[in-house]
């Protein structure tokens, strides 16, 4: 899995390759990662926060900074409390052999900055919010069979901010 951030006229991405360290310490049950993801109520939102993998992550979730290096370790929080990203939207990249980094890229840009509009109220383009997203790499589309992108949204600048920034419409 890989991330990438959709900014204004240009994509801009971080170099965010996985080796998916934390998979294997969930898989050996040394690992100091929640093997189940984080702590839900009955409505699946996250009560406590917890350290996990990109793949417990659900839409609705919120997360510290992914970093640059390692989406098999990411802190997630509940929504109420201070935090700079929020799931917003999920999808799966259609079965077949790996488009390509390239084009795994594309498809993920170009849906989170659709569903980006029907969230937040504003298109992409015209807002002051910034987006990033998950997206599969050949290694994880062959080993893990992995096909998500999955979409996030923070304020300007990453500032983290309490509560939902949906129909924030700015």
């Amino acid at each position: 899995m890989r991330t990438g951030e959709h900014t204004g006229e240009s994509l801009r991405r971080r170099a965010m390759m996985t080796a998916f360290l934390g998979t294997l310490t969930l898989a050996t049950g040394c690992g100091i990662l929640s093997p189940d993801g984080p702590e839900r109520d009955a409505e699946g939102t996250v009560t406590a926060e917890a350290r996990t993998d990109a793949f417990s992550i659900e839409v609705g979730d919120c997360i510290d900074d992914p970093g640059t290096e390692d989406v098999s370790d990411i802190t997630v929080l509940p929504c109420d409390e201070l935090h700079t990203f929020e799931a917003f939207a999920r999808t799966e990249m259609p079965d077949g052999d790996y488009p390509g980094l390239p084009a795994a890229n594309t498809a993920a840009s170009e849906f989170c900055a659709e569903e980006f509009a029907a969230f937040v109220g504003l298109a992409y383009d015209a807002s002051a919010l910034e987006l990033l997203y998950f997206y599969p790499v050949e290694d994880s589309w062959t080993s893990d069979d992995d096909r998500e992108i999955l979409c996030f949204v923070a304020d300007a600048g990453e500032t983290p901010v309490t509560g939902t920034l949906r129909d924030a419409a700015r």
